[in-house]
C-alpha cells in the first residue's frame, strides 16, 4: 500500500463532497476494495477500478493502535473462483444471512465505535464486500478542556516549536500542527485561507519540509491562523474545540472517483474472477467517525460495496499561538509511511 495512492483518492474525493460543512472521509477505507475488485475484473472495469486505486491489491495496513479488516459475505448459491482465496482466504468469508449478522461484524471490528455495515441486505444483494478499520491513539502531550461559546475547548502549550510548519501550496500558505500520538500515528491540522478541498488536497500532498515554527517565530513570519504573543518560553499554544464527526457516504453519487462507473452498470457482469454469476456494483457506501479529545483520538470506518443480479506563566519569551475558531482541516497520518487513515474537515461557523 502506498501513500501517495492513498492520498490521491482522498484528495479526488474531497474535491468531490459538495459544501464547506464539517464531514470525515477514508481514503484508506475504500483503496483495498477497488484494488481487489480491479483484480477479479473485467475490461473496462479493470482499467477504471485500477487507476482509481493506483495499483494492486498490496495488503492492508497493519501497525500497534489499528485495526483493519476485510469481509466477503455471499449468497450460498455463489460459487468463488480459486483465486480468490489469493486475497480473501476462507477464513473471513461467510454466508449472507441477515442485516444483524453484517452489523454485528461493524462492532466487533471497530471496537464498538460504529454499530451498522453502511449498505443494505436486501433479496438482489447476494454479495457484500467490506473493510473495517479502527484507530485509536493517545497524545504524547495531553490537552486541558475548558469551556468556550457553549463548547468544549482544548488547550496545551507544546515546547517543540517544529510540531508547527508552515508550506507554501498551490493553495496558498498552509500553516500545519501536528499533534503527535504515543504509537505510530498523528493528527495534522492544517490552516490555510481556502476552502476545505483546497485546504485538504494541499495537507494530503504536502512534498518538502515546509518552515518550520522556530524559523517562523524568529522571523514573526504571517501565517495562516498563527499569532504572537508573550509566554513563559518559546513553544506552540493550540487551542481548539474538540470535536466529534460522523459521516455517510455513497460512493456511487460521484463513480469516477473510485472507478465505478463501469461496475456500477447493472445490465451485466464484470467480475469473472470473482465468480461465475455475473456480477455488478449495486451498492457502495462508507460509514466514518472522527474523535478528537483532551487525551488522544479515535477514528473508525466501515467500507462496503454490495453486489446484486494546554498554570499562569511568568512572560518572559514569545511564543506562537494557534486558536482554531475558524474551519480547519485534520488528516490521522500513519507516521512511518505517510499513509493517511482519515480526513476531514471542522466547520461550527
Amino acid at each position: 500500500m502506498d501513500a501517495l495512492q492513498v492520498g490521491r483518492l482522498t484528495a479526488r474525493w474531497i474535491a468531490e463532497l459538495p459544501g464547506e460543512d464539517s464531514t470525515v472521509i477514508s481514503g484508506l477505507g475504500v483503496q483495498p476494495l477497488l484494488a481487489m475488485l480491479a483484480e477479479v475484473a473485467d475490461e473496462p472495469a479493470h482499467t477504471e477500478l485500477a487507476e482509481a486505486s493506483g495499483g494492486r491489491y498490496g495488503g492492508l495496513l497493519q501497525a500497534p493502535g489499528l485495526r483493519m479488516a476485510l469481509g466477503l459475505w455471499t449468497r450460498p448459491e455463489i460459487e468463488l473462483e480459486a483465486g480468490v482465496d489469493r486475497f480473501l482466504p476462507p477464513e473471513i468469508r461467510g454466508t449472507l444471512t441477515d442485516q444483524a449478522a453484517l452489523d454485528a461484524w461493524v462492532v466487533e471490528r471497530t471496537d464498538g465505535l460504529l454499530r451498522r455495515m453502511p449498505v443494505e441486505l436486501d433479496p438482489d444483494v447476494l454479495l457484500v464486500l467490506a473493510s473495517a478499520l479502527a484507530l485509536r491513539t493517545e497524545w504524547e502531550l495531553p490537552f486541558s478542556e475548558y469551556p468556550r461559546d457553549g463548547r468544549r475547548w482544548l488547550g496545551r502549550t507544546d515546547a517543540d516549536l517544529d510540531s508547527l510548519r508552515v508550506y507554501e501550496t498551490a493553495a496558498g500558505p498552509l500553516t500545519v500542527v501536528t499533534v503527535r500520538g504515543v504509537g505510530e500515528f498523528d493528527v495534522r491540522l492544517a490552516i490555510g485561507d481556502d476552502g476545505r478541498a483546497a485546504v485538504l488536497g494541499a495537507a494530503l500532498a504536502l512534498d518538502d519540509a515546509g518552515t518550520s515554527g522556530a524559523e517562523v517565530l524568529a522571523a514573526e513570519q504571517s501565517a495562516p491562523g498563527v499569532q504572537f504573543i508573550e509566554s513563559s518560553f518559546p513553544g506552540v499554544v493550540l487551542s481548539m474545540p474538540h470535536f466529534e464527526i460522523d459521516a455517510e457516504h455513497d460512493l456511487l453519487e460521484h463513480p469516477e472517483v473510485f472507478g465505478l462507473s463501469a461496475a456500477s452498470d447493472t445490465t451485466c457482469g464484470h467480475f469473472p474472477g470473482l465468480s461465475a454469476q455475473p456480477l455488478a456494483i449495486g451498492q457502495a457506501r462508507q460509514a466514518v467517525l472522527a474523535r478528537f479529545s483532551a487525551t488522544g483520538f479515535e477514528a473508525a470506518a466501515v467500507t462496503a460495496m454490495a453486489a446484486p443480479a494546554g498554570a499562569v506563566p511568568t512572560m518572559s519569551a514569545k511564543a506562537l499561538l494557534v486558536t482554531l475558531d475558524r474551519p480547519f482541516g485534520f488528516v490521522a497520518i500513519h507516521r512511518p509511511t505517510d499513509i493517511p487513515v482519515v480526513a476531514g474537515w471542522v466547520n461550527y461557523s
